[in-house]
């Protein structure tokens, strides 16, 4: 294939579906749509293909499905990649979930919480890039096999200990911590990796309005999305081994 393959898992809905839309609008990617159900894939490549705002040839997507939570999942589409392509040119690890930051009387024991939230974030983030290593070890991309992870400023220690408001570290302690760990996910591949020259980075898109957060963030998606392609597909020496937004690197 001429064309950069890449999976984002999370990829049908949200930030995943608008860098979807943004690469493959290019014309170098063959897009890989990672989701847990092939139906949202297929009705979110229809959407796609009804966009008139972004041309996009919907040849360059195709449905994956992939449940970051089920390590047989993960397991079973890194087994249909290999079966289809052999190799994979960038991962970029997008599924994520918020949940409820505090126990109440409507929701899970303050420990489900915690487990939940870290399993998908982390564990099955983590188990994903795993699994998928051996396909990117197969890529010829000569700009480098590439991990992308999807964090958030939230994750920042210096951020939530300097700032007042939404961002101080009193606010959402339990999905920021998940993006921290995260991070030192991320930071632990980009060492490990570096000499086999890979490119593996975090994201930053800001708090944009999706599915993700009941549509109450203050920032589009479209604009979002910049920030993990940029950290999927930017220099080496801009992006490795830190977490970047569309244009700065940010503190840890």
């Amino acid at each position: 294939m001429s064309k950069t393959l890449v999976l984002i898992t999370g990829g049908n809905n949200g930030l995943g579906y608008f860098a979807c839309q943004q690469m493959a609008a290019t014309g170098r990617y063959h897009i890989l749509m990672g989701s847990r159900n092939l139906d949202k894939a297929q009705k979110a490549i229809e959407s796609l293909a009804k966009d008139t705002s972004v041309s996009v040839d919907t040849k360059n997507i195709e449905p994956i499905k992939i449940d970051i939570t089920s390590d047989e999942s993960i397991y079973a589409a890194a087994k249909t990649v290999q079966e289809k392509y052999g190799y994979l040119d960038i991962l970029m690890a997008n599924a994520g979930i918020v949940a409820k930051q505090k126990e109440d009387s409507d929701s899970p024991s303050l420990r489900t919480l915690y487990q939940q939230q870290y399993d998908t974030n982390v564990f099955g983030t983590a188990i994903t890039a795993e699994a998928f290593l051996p396909l990117l070890r197969k890529s010829k991309d000569p700009k480098g096999k590439r991990i992308a992870f999807t964090s958030s400023g939230l994750s920042s220690l210096k951020i939530a200990r300097e700032s007042e408001g939404q961002y101080s570290a009193k606010n959402f302690v339990i999905y920021r911590s998940t993006k921290t760990a995260l991070n030192m996910v991320m930071l632990s591949y980009a060492k490990l990796l570096d000499e086999e020259g890979f490119v593996v980075s975090a994201s930053d898109p800001g708090y944009c309005a999706t599915d993700f957060n009941g549509h109450r963030g203050i920032k589009d998606p479209r604009e979002g999305a910049k920030a993990l392609i940029r950290a999927a597909t930017d220099s080496k020496e801009k992006v490795h081994g830190w977490l970047v937004t569309e244009d700065e690197i940010l503190p840890w």
